[in-house]
């Protein structure tokens, strides 16, 4: 019986020490917390180098996309000027921005994925100077590599009016 019990507590020990940690919307919150801090050191920190965006227009971005900013690359001059503008643009994007949200995210998890589902709101300064308020369907999906949680793909879709 005394073999039987330590068998036991070893196994639940092991199972406990294998289970991946749990990605709650406390977790979220910190990794949202980081973005709001500081938008370009999350992009360059948490983004995967396989890290894929799709827009609203179904147009995909990419890690060396958002992060190139301030480096030399080898490209053709077309793809160098594409790079170029929506760098641009998401440097207008950032700094424009007042508020940002996920309201009523779900989150599904499954081993070291997770998955955040809701309505991304987002606040910001139009072109004339008023403030705008929008809101997509938002899927962000997290994996964790190396014991950190890390931003692997984005994907926001136009909600009808």
């Amino acid at each position: 019986m005394k073999k039987y019990m330590i068998f036991l507590a070893l196994l639940t020990f092991g199972f406990v020490s294998l289970a991946q940690s749990t990605f709650t919307q406390a977790t979220f919150k910190e990794l949202s917390d980081e973005y709001k801090s500081d938008s370009k050191a999350f992009f360059v920190n948490r983004l995967s180098e396989d890290f894929r965006y799709s827009n609203e227009q179904g147009k995909f971005l990419y890690k060396s996309d958002v992060t190139a900013a301030g480096k030399t690359a080898v490209v053709k001059t077309s793809d160098a000027q594409k790079i170029l503008t929506t760098l641009q643009a998401i440097e207008r994007m950032l700094e424009n921005v007042l508020a940002n949200a996920v309201l009523e995210p779900v989150i599904f998890q499954s081993c070291d994925l997770a998955i955040v589902s809701g309505i991304h709101k987002t606040t910001r300064v139009g072109n004339d100077g008023n403030e705008t308020t929008g809101q997509v369907a938002c899927t962000y999906t997290f994996q964790k590599r190396k014991g950190k949680w890390m931003f692997v793909a984005s994907q926001q879709t136009s909600l009808s009016e």
